[in-house]
């Protein structure tokens, strides 16, 4: 039940923090800060370093109160926040950090409602926010810093359009791109191939996009020739080249025969000559703009001139069964045409910005329920519009991509589940193994897109092994709600499931790197407490930690993931080898009654898969009920091996006292 409102701290500036143990603690003072807005920093290579974009007069508001009491006294408070709420810090720039539920760790200051768009944050008391009915409970130990910021995502981030209200794409995505395993070069048959590779391999694990990327369409990026007269753009499109010789329609059926997603790319690049060519957007001289990579753009004000050239493509896609939409090119309509015809804007007194939203918002529309991922980059003008962005840039089989990848992922981490679903873009595997598992860990656990894109030859049984444990992708929410540093050594994935908590703690070698000794407070572990260690990528049972853990020496290229579990004075979960999630996605049901620990694992096909639960000293295994497995002791680990099967297992140990 919710607490009693004794005391409503900041009521005039909406905040909603309920004091509920300090009927005698007078209101302090409300301050109120008004700054001007900024843009975005996006650091790309090419473009603009920032979005350039704030609206008018646009201010942020900003409300603190300074909580001055005793370093001996606690303050019980009482934070409203929806259902769509979860904690988190602004202030971890040098760390990464993913969430899954609503963790009660100790590395969080603040709480972030996506309902409201509001952010609260308490500095200094130590808070610990523990999730109740309508909200969050929250003891502080003394003095302590309580600020709001209203609008946080929208004014105070930079997204100044987005809209909220749109809900977030349901089901996580992950797949296969044709991009770096063909390039302008793919065909139907290596869309085939790759379909057969990926329903017989993978769709188990969770990954069913066929994506199908630029150089099956016979558009040109050149923006040359201009197109004949009676020519329609969009057949251009959707009647692809002779590597395609049975046409879109019988391969987005193939792909679907398979249980698979067909997608396809769409670059908004244009010529002229469409029918409607009132709608191009003109330079200086009067005649259409021509920018790099779109060459000519419409503007998306247009409705007639924007159909014939970007949405009638869709709307024909989409009939012949094509169900995820990768439309790229947009930052070079915004940045390259929108952008370097000022005057055009200004003339008609239309927003470009607004123009530049309603493409994606008619393609969104005839696109329906299928999947719409903006490309390429970070693009705050469309916030509240795709259903995900593709954050980063092109990516290779190399070192340096990995480096790239985990850059953009941490300076857009923020943005995940809550504006969008993030695409670092797809992941090459091949290259050295080691560096292929540093690379799947890293964007498994940062929950966005899985996306790979290597010819199918090159997954060998490692690849497709790394692939397995790391599918399907989780619905993780950012603990950082604000960029963090490029090349993070450490991304902790806090997570709270079925009244349990845990940790997965991932180090990755930029360089050759020592054994590390780090403090567990710094994941939000309590230091007086003992945690079970448990390596994921060696299976293996590292010990009992406190205070600190150490981690091994890694060469440049390789990591290490490790879990940690509060340790019970009864058996209990120690890891799993199915998932990097460790239990994520791979347990359920996990419960300790009257001496019996059980749940449920999920399995896979084509691999006996292991649950690894922790038998402490006082107790022996009694009955073992898990149909279809086999079962080891050894020293105080008990190893439960499922044979290969699709779906999941349910199982049940009794243990006796020793």
């Amino acid at each position: 039940m919710n607490p009693p409102q004794d005391r409503v701290l900041l009521s005039d500036a909406k905040i909603p923090i309920v004091f509920t143990n300090r009927k005698d603690l007078k209101i302090p003072k409300v301050n109120e800060s008004i700054t001007p807005a900024k843009d975005v920093p996006l650091g790309y290579p090419h473009g603009p370093k920032t979005s350039e974009f704030v609206p008018p007069k646009k201010r942020l508001y900003g409300y603190t109160v300074d909580l001055r009491v005793s370093s001996r006294s606690k303050t019980n408070l009482f934070i409203a926040a929806s259902q769509d709420s979860f904690p988190c810090t602004p202030n971890a720039p040098d760390r990464l950090i993913s969430i899954y539920g609503k963790p009660t760790t100790t590395n969080f200051d603040s709480i972030y409602d996506r309902a409201s768009d509001r952010l609260i944050t308490i500095t200094g008391g130590s808070p610990k926010f523990v999730p109740a009915k309508g909200g969050y409970e929250v003891a502080i130990q003394g003095s302590a810093k309580i600020e709001l910021k209203p609008k946080y995502v929208q004014d105070h981030l930079g997204y100044f359009l987005w809209d909220k209200s749109k809900p977030l794409w349901p089901h996580p995505v992950a797949g296969w791109c044709s991009w770096m395993a063909h390039l302008q070069q793919v065909s139907q048959k290596d869309i085939e191939d790759a379909s057969k590779f990926m329903a017989k391999n993978l769709l188990d694990y969770g990954y069913d996009v066929i994506q199908i990327d630029d150089g099956y369409q016979r558009a040109s990026q050149s923006g040359e020739p201009p197109l004949k007269p009676g020519e329609k753009f969009s057949e251009l499109w959707t009647e692809p080249n002779d590597r395609f010789p049975d046409g879109l329609p019988h391969l987005a059926k193939e792909i679907k025969s398979l249980g698979l997603t067909p997608g396809i790319w769409v670059g908004l690049f244009l010529p002229l000559g469409i029918k409607h060519n009132e709608g191009y957007v003109l330079g200086k001289d009067g005649k259409p703009y021509r920018g790099p990579w779109v060459n000519y753009a419409i503007n998306g004000l247009d409705k007639p001139a924007l159909e014939e050239a970007y949405v009638e493509t869709i709307r024909t896609l989409k009939s012949q069964g094509w169900d995820y939409f990768k439309i790229d090119t947009l930052r070079h309509v915004l940045y390259d045409n929108y952008r370097k015809a000022p005057e055009y804007w200004k003339s008609r007194n239309q927003s470009m910005e607004q123009a530049f939203r309603e493409i994606m918002k008619d393609i969104k529309s005839v696109a329906k329920d299928s999947y719409v991922l903006a490309c390429w980059g970070t693009l705050p003008e469309l916030a509240g519009v795709p259903d995900g962005c593709r954050i980063g840039e092109d990516v290779a089989p190399d070192f340096a991509s990995i480096r790239r990848s985990a850059k953009y992922i941490a300076q857009f981490h923020h943005l995940n589940n809550v504006v969008w679903l993030n695409d670092p873009d797809y992941m090459c595997l091949r290259l050295p193994v080691a560096e292929a598992q540093t690379w799947v860990t890293l964007t498994a656990l940062a929950g966005g897109h899985i996306m790979i894109s290597d010819p199918v030859k090159d997954y060998d049984a490692a690849r497709v092994d790394l692939l397995r444990r790391v599918g399907p992708p989780m619905p993780l929410r950012p603990g950082n709600i604000s960029p963090a540093k490029p090349d993070p050594e450490f991304l902790a994935l806090n997570v709270a499931k079925d009244k349990q908590e845990w940790t997965i703690v991932a180090r990755t070698a930029w360089a050759d790197e020592d054994s590390t000794k780090k403090s567990v407070s710094e994941f939000g572990l309590d230091p007086t407490q003992s945690y079970l260690a448990f390596d994921f990528w060696d299976s293996k049972f590292l010990g009992v930690v406190k205070k600190e853990f150490a981690f091994k020496s890694l060469k440049q290229g390789h990591c290490q993931a490790v879990s940690f579990r509060q340790l019970q004075s009864h058996p209990q979960i120690l890891g799993t080898d199915r998932h990097i999630g460790q239990g994520v996605v791979d347990l359920d049901q996990v419960a300790w009654t009257n001496n019996t620990l059980s749940g449920s694992s999920l399995l896979g096909k084509d691999r006996a898969w292991t649950t690894y639960i922790h038998v402490p000293s006082g107790w022996k295994v009694g009955s073992v009920t898990a149909p279809g497995s086999t079962h080891q002791l050894a020293g105080k680990v008990l190893s439960l091996t499922f044979a290969p099967k699709s779906g999941k297992a349910k199982w049940s140990i009794k243990f006796n006292r020793a």
